[in-house]
């Protein structure tokens, strides 16, 4: 038998959308920048799976100085990648939080770190704190999950959720997530402010924009999901092809895999056609549940970190300035000729 030997790098299509970047983000950010200095410390969301590419540098830049938590949302679907933790507590320490909304001891944990902050401002009006962080991360689940811990008997969700992006579209009202606390030293108790998801103005990799899109990051479609399916099985052979073996033997032709899908998991159309877009959406789907294995998309090596932080001390151009840079090349080419 052939040894299987998967795809060494991933052809990234040219009709992969360089920005996500809206109207409500850029309002959103300006607003980020109006309330900071009555903020005293800030939840950073990232996804666990992503925690790099789910780093925006314009948001960076914006909460600098500021007192910040960097909360690793979804860390129980990133469980697989053992080192990954102890990655990002080299770079993080102590202000690396790993968050599961199924475990309340993450939560009851973050609050904690939120008491003992607002025991030392003291102040009589209490603690200010906003969660940013690009879009659909889980900050307004985050924000859910503190006020119903921190304020037993509230049930109600304080904060719209949803699993696409731009649920929130605008920052909103400070909500109460701890009480005052005479005896605990809290006086004024902790207001948690959410926000909505802000993307970043420019993202020259096309390999982010799948990864940010496969856990539902942008608005669905504007990358199909076919080239998404397609890009789990460069993944999944790379790390383990037996993460599939209940559909077919190892490949990396994606109309063979996606074959395999509708056939094992009925999405076929008249006649027993294999539906392949309802195929590649349950692909998607088994995947952000976890059923395709559980870990981080991520290349979460030193030479790969160190990169990361390059772009985000240098960020990448914006649109502007990469349609001057291909016209300016444009004109020399013809120049040349």
């Amino acid at each position: 038998m052939t040894q299987f030997i998967p795809r060494s790098s991933f052809q990234i299509p040219g009709t992969i959308p360089k920005t996500y970047f809206l109207g409500h983000h850029h309002a959103g950010a300006n607003k980020i920048k109006t309330i900071l200095p009555n903020i005293s410390i800030v939840l950073e969301c990232r996804d666990f799976r992503l925690p790099l590419s789910t780093q925006n540098p314009s948001l960076e830049r914006a909460i600098a100085g500021r007192q910040r938590i960097v909360v690793y949302t979804k860390s129980d679907l990133g469980t697989d990648s053992t080192t990954a933790r102890q990655t990002l507590k080299r770079i993080y320490g102590d202000n690396a939080v790993f968050w599961d909304k199924q475990q309340p001891a993450t939560t009851t944990a973050l609050l904690k770190r939120l008491k003992d902050s607002a025991r030392a401002v003291d102040s009589l009006v209490g603690l200010r704190a906003l969660v940013v962080g690009m879009p659909n991360v889980g900050k307004s689940t985050l924000l859910n999950s503190l006020r119903n811990v921190g304020i037993p008997g509230k049930v109600a969700k304080a904060a719209k959720t949803g699993d696409q992006a731009g649920v929130t579209r605008k920052i909103g009202t400070a909500v109460r997530i701890v009480p005052s606390e005479d005896k605990g030293g809290i006086r004024g108790g902790v207001f948690l402010m959410d926000s909505p998801g802000i993307f970043q103005p420019y993202v020259e990799d096309g390999e982010t924009m799948i990864k940010v899109a496969l856990a539902h990051g942008i608005k669905k479609g504007l990358i199909h999901d076919e080239i998404l399916a397609d890009y789990l099985l460069y993944t999944m052979n790379r790390r383990d092809p037996r993460l599939y073996s209940r559909y077919c033997e190892p490949t990396n032709d994606i109309d063979k895999f996606l074959t395999a899908v509708a056939k094992k998991d009925g999405k076929l159309s008249t006649g027993g056609v294999p539906n392949i877009p309802e195929a590649s959406a349950r692909v998607l789907s088994q995947w952000r549940e976890g059923k395709l294995g559980r870990y981080v998309l991520d290349d979460l090596s030193e030479s790969s970190i160190l990169t990361h932080q390059a772009n985000i001390e240098q960020p990448s151009q914006s649109m502007s300035q990469a349609k001057k840079r291909r016209k300016m090349e444009r004109t020399q080419t013809r120049e040349q000729t």
